[in-house]
């Protein structure tokens, strides 16, 4: 019974991925004050990837012929014999509820009867009753499921509190079934004035096309969960209050692409918007002196405002406090630094070197193996304002870490040299001298694809699997990273602009096949890492 009803969820949950016909999101019920929120546009997904393209694959055929009851047969034959409507698109969000909460799970329905079937195969103990229009099942202490003719709603306990817990040292009573029925009965009736779907910001989100929608109120989400960090920082609070991240994810063609927007409140928005971030220097990306680059990080911040951010934060104080103990100041930071920061990995391998360990007994042998580990160049710089006051903040951090590691010097570790445009460090003294010497020039594809944003980042997962592919002695290893090496291409994040009142930022994931949508790469991806395990390799 345990397998059965594992297959029946994850028949449930397959609904996520793949649906038929228009959405219609009428049916949509999200308190305003929600931390969390997933939208899933069902309509878009199943124009992607189809229920049929999943049946052929080797994992959903195992699954089928494991599953010995019929209901969890017919559901793997259509997801709709669960009684859920998949031409309707899907919600999950998630909302505190003073320092416990509830997540709730949402959707339309096609046939109550097979839906009240369906819960009852996975939970045979739980009984249903009625209230009103609606049928309640209390599926156990910490989870039930309210539903009329056309929509259902799943609450749960998602145990929110834990970390209060932790943080104190007690438990905290959960949410019992009863309260968790009155919310969904509130769900039910939710008054259009109280619905996240009246929020222009959440109503903007959802008008942007895409296969998933993502919405996370930071003050919501942690709300009494940080009283301990603020109650030290005064306004720390900044940091959460009315600060919203809007995600639009899509599974293109030789992509997974995600677009972002992040909402601040008005202080800090406006803190942003006078100490506005510049693009990356194009020029010092071109300094990076290899010509295998494996990732890379570049940022313009204003130092200025890092001053500034402090002071919002009521910390400014603290911050010159500490560093007066050390004879320096957030002015002197500020004079010092003029905002460029770099970090670049390169020259990734793997190499094999062989480890002897001597013998504990006198006149044993040694122990010899292989050690196999992964090998890089790491390279940090950062632009240099006024060369006097960065001498004085190195030799400074020089002085401290040395205290805080007995008197050895962190800096002897790495090599580091600096003129009057940057400082340089790194674990290759050559490539931190040419970095610094200049004239590289070398205007490699990524740099194309960071500059012109304030923030980038790239990876090139490619150099990584092929460099572990060629050095792998596993038979099954090596046939996934032979897999992987023929799927992923690299990854590309970029951000920094304020547009509308909100940060925007960039993230894609992108595949070697540029043809195909990435939902169906991924499906087949999986579906051959699925035969490679059948194969016993």
């Amino acid at each position: 019974m345990q397998r059965t009803s594992l297959l029946g969820l994850l028949a449930f949950a397959l609904v996520l991925i793949v649906s038929c016909s228009t959405a219609d999101k009428s049916g949509i019920a999200i308190p305003k004050d929600a931390a969390v929120v997933l939208h899933i546009n069902t309509s878009s997904l199943s124009s992607k990837l189809s229920w049929k393209e999943i049946q052929q694959t080797n994992w959903f055929k195992e699954a089928y012929a494991e599953a010995d009851d019929s209901l969890a047969k017919k559901m793997l034959d259509n997801p709709e014999n669960s009684g859920i409507n998949t031409e309707t698109d899907l919600v999950f969000f998630v909302k505190r509820q003073g320092k416990n909460g509830y997540g709730v799970f949402e959707g339309g329905l096609k046939n109550a009867a097979a839906f009240e079937a369906f819960n009852k195969k996975i939970k045979p103990s739980a009984t249903s009753s009625k209230d009103g229009e609606l049928t309640i099942l209390k599926m156990d202490k910490d989870a039930i499921v309210a539903w009329n003719d056309t929509r259902f709603i799943y609450v749960g306990n998602p145990h929110l509190n834990d970390f209060d817990r932790y943080q104190e040292g007690e438990p905290k009573a959960s949410l019992t079934s009863d309260s968790l029925v009155n919310f969904a009965k509130g769900l039910f009736n939710l008054e259009s004035s109280k619905s996240l779907t009246s929020d222009d910001k959440f109503a903007s989100l959802l008008k942007e096309n895409g296969d998933v929608h993502v919405w996370v109120n930071a003050e919501n989400l942690y709300g009494n969960m940080l009283s301990e960090v603020t109650a030290m920082i005064q306004n720390f609070t900044k940091l959460t209050e009315g600060n919203i991240s809007a995600m639009t994810l899509n599974f293109d063609n030789g992509k997974i692409d995600v677009k972002a927007k992040t909402y601040y409140n008005k202080e800090l928005g406006k803190l942003y918007e006078k100490y506005k971030m510049k693009n990356i220097d194009a020029d010092a990306l071109a300094r990076i002196p290899s010509e295998n680059v494996t990732g890379v990080f570049a940022m313009n911040y204003p130092p200025d405002g890092l001053k500034e951010f402090l002071k919002v934060l009521g910390v400014d104080g603290m911050a010159n406090s500490f560093l007066g103990e050390v004879g320096y100041s957030m002015d002197e930071f500020v004079k010092a630094n003029k905002g460029d920061l770099l970090v670049a990995v390169s020259d990734f391998e793997i190499k094999t070197e062989q480890v002897t360990i001597p013998s504990y007994e006198e006149g044993g042998t040694p122990y010899t193996y292989n050690k196999t580990d992964p090998s890089v160049k790491v390279l940090f710089a950062t632009s240099i304002n006024d060369k006097p006051a960065f001498d004085k903040m190195i030799s400074i951090i020089k002085a401290k870490t040395g205290e805080a590691r007995g008197g050895v010097d962190f800096f002897s570790k790495i090599s580091y040299s600096l003129n009057d445009k940057w400082f340089a460090a790194g674990n290759s003294e050559e490539q931190v001298n040419k970095f610094l010497a200049g004239g590289a020039n070398n205007k490699q594809a990524f740099i194309g694809k960071l500059t012109g944003h304030p923030m980038g980042m790239y990876v090139d997962l490619q150099k990584i699997l092929k460099a572990s592919e060629a050095a792998s002695t596993d038979s099954t290893l090596k046939v996934i990273l032979s897999e992987s090496v023929r799927m992923w291409e690299d990854i590309v994040a970029t951000g920094g602009e304020i547009n509308d009142g909100a940060i925007s930022s960039h993230f894609e994931i992108n595949l070697v096949d540029k043809n195909t949508n990435s939902l169906k790469q991924l499906n087949q991806y999986s579906d051959r890492l699925a035969a490679t395990r059948k194969r016993g390799f």
